[in-house]
């Protein structure tokens, strides 16, 4: 009997990110870095977060977008990526989206299922192509 042995990954990550986009970030995050949180290109936002264990600043591109007074970042890499759980720990983050700076507060996971008439169309759409099923949800405090 052949008995084939997957490696685990986590449940939330679609295997389409985690066979193909999640190589590919050490090539295209310092490109996506430089654009991201810019005007000309509002699929990439910058957040800004505190790491939950060393205190040190972080910068990490991700997918934003504002509506009903709350911003809702992509969770491609799941709610256990590096800087989801620091948003997640701190509760609170810098956001730069399309030249603006926000400050973000309130950081929940939510289900998209439970949220779909709140959430953008672009978030929902994006969500069920790319397989997501979660998003984080962060309530706009201040526009910097």
């Amino acid at each position: 009997m052949n008995v084939r042995t997957e490696m685990s990954r986590p449940a939330d990550i679609p295997g389409f990110v985690d066979r193909i986009v999640r190589p590919l970030t050490h090539l295209f995050n310092p490109l996506i870095l430089r654009i991201a949180g810019g005007w000309w290109f509002p699929m990439f936002s910058l957040i800004h977060h505190r790491g939950h264990k060393s205190g040190r600043i972080y910068a990490t591109p991700v997918t934003a977008f504002p509506r009903g007074g709350y911003f809702w970042l992509g969770l491609a890499f799941g709610e256990n990526s590096g800087w989801a759980r620091n948003v997640l720990a701190a509760g609170d983050a810098a956001l730069r989206y399309r030249g603006t700076d926000y400050h973000l507060v309130e950081a929940t996971v939510v289900e998209l299922a439970d949220v779909k008439d709140q959430v953008p169309p672009i978030v929902r759409i994006g969500s069920s192509v790319g397989g997501m099923r979660k998003t984080l949800r962060m309530r706009i405090a201040t526009e910097k």
